[in-house]
């Protein structure tokens, strides 16, 4: 609603681009060269050549690898459903080449774990069990179709033992491997869908446990860092309110010998007046920050709600003569409640706001106050004619241009301390802003004399 410069939204976008999913990412790249240059050296050292086949999965996982690598330069965002595709491009290549090299009895099958570990740590848990279910479902296919068994082999072994006798030994011999075989590779089977469950549902809930407490400790960081700024803030004010005090006291002793003077023409009387004014308010203002100074807790007895209310308006029109503002009210006129000192403040704030955003954007219309108030809850909300937000701001951060400045910082930061919020949020009906104040009240529903 001020010219005040914006203060900056540090609310995390779930699915936008981060500089973790960029180191990851280029993890991911060095990680998949590392296997495949693995794959290649030991598939050379053992059968001294690669198969057509195998060779064609090889060079697309090197393209994957390429196009990996290109995404994790850091130029544009990467976001994490881009990162998850990157992690199902293992797919493309990985189940092909282990078909070709083996099957199931590949010894290179374990990567089919590294995607799943990667997706646990790095991304929500509905990503890191879809990316378990295509696991055991790719070994699974694996055993099925490509076991890894030379299915001649029985043969070989039962013509070459002879007839009758050693025919049938090497029949029950072959079979007998193939049956341990199998049993091998079901074991296998069992420990992968394992090892697949527990990576997606233990180390998931570790590294979720993880960025919940690394968001814990940004949110601390960030209330730390208003605390100092409104340390720092409420340290200047102190030491600029006893430096006004000897100058607003000057300053009101010569208004009034100016008033006493006789024959002062009319216009010079009405600026006397009002100059007076200006100076019982600034005097007001500095009563006010010693009462907090020396109340920290900045409680007032009883006083009516709605007395308060006008009270404010009324201060805030003798600091803005050009202000005008349409009021609705609704609650129990007779309640009283106990109101903090800072409260009249931070309204008179998000009014200044308001006021110097219409007239920003050329609006001469007033500001709109509804203000709502039952036994435990108040509630202000102040809607300004200004630009308020772009379209795809978020309902409550700050307006991209002419925002909100120190006034919205110390504000949030006292209602906060209080119990209290306050949000922002665009108007439907017409271009503005609504700044919406709530704070919990301490009642007493006794009529006011």
């Amino acid at each position: 609603m001020s010219s005040v410069a914006p203060v900056a939204s540090a609310v995390p976008q779930p699915l936008g681009g981060d500089k973790t999913i960029i180191v990851n990412l280029r993890r991911l790249t060095a990680l998949r060269a590392i296997a495949l240059s693995a794959y290649i050296g030991v598939s050379l050292w053992l059968a001294d050549a690669l198969s057509a086949g195998a060779l064609v999965f090889v060079l697309l996982g090197v393209v994957t690898t390429l196009i990996s690598g290109w995404r994790a330069r850091g130029s544009v965002a990467v976001g994490r459903l881009e990162f998850f595709g990157h992690l199902l491009m293992d797919w493309l290549w990985l189940p092909p080449l282990l078909a070709l090299s083996g099957g199931a009895s590949n010894p290179f099958v374990i990567y089919l774990l590294v995607p799943l570990t990667i997706a646990a740590a790095t991304q929500p848990r509905f990503f890191a069990w879809l990316m378990a279910a295509i696991s055991i479902a790719t070994y699974t296919a694996l055993m099925a179709f490509f076991p890894g068994i030379d299915g001649g082999h029985s043969a070989h072994i039962g013509h070459g033992a002879g007839h009758g006798a050693g025919h049938g030994a090497g029949h029950g011999m072959a079979a007998s491997q193939s049956g341990d075989f199998y049993r091998h590779l079901i074991g296998m089977w069992a420990t992968f869908t394992f090892s697949a469950l527990l990576i997606a549902g233990f180390v998931n809930s570790m590294a979720e446990g993880l960025r919940s407490r690394d968001r814990h400790l940004h949110r601390l960081r960030q209330e730390q860092a208003r605390r100092d700024q409104v340390l720092s803030l409420g340290t200047l004010a102190a030491g600029t309110a006893h430096e006004l005090a000897s100058p607003l006291q000057t300053i009101g002793l010569l208004v009034e010998e100016l008033q006493a003077q006789q024959d002062l023409p009319e216009c010079v009387a009405e600026d006397l007046v009002l100059l007076q004014q200006q100076v019982n308010l600034c005097k007001q203002a500095l009563e006010q920050l010693k009462s907090r100074a020396r109340d920290p807790a900045g409680n007032e007895e009883y006083q009516s709600v709605a007395g308060f209310i006008d009270r404010s308006l009324e201060r805030w029109q003798l600091l803005r003569p050009e202000a005008r503002f349409q009021l609705q009210q609704s609650g129990p006129q007779q309640m009283r409640a106990r109101l903090p000192l800072t409260l009249e403040q931070t309204l008179i704030n998000v009014l200044n706001n308001a006021l110097d955003a219409s007239q920003a954007n050329g609006s001469s219309a007033p500001v709109a106050l509804n203000v709502a108030w039952e036994a435990e809850r108040l509630r202000i909300e102040v809607a300004d004619n200004g630009q308020g937000f772009d379209a795809g701001a978020a309902a409550d951060s700050a307006p991209q241009a002419d925002g909100f400045g120190i006034g919205l910082i110390l504000s949030k930061s006292t209602l906060a301390q209080l119990g209290g919020s306050l949000t922002l949020a665009a108007r439907h009906e017409c271009p503005g802003t609504v700044a919406t104040i709530e704070l919990p009240l301490e009642s007493d529903l006794t009529e006011v004399s």
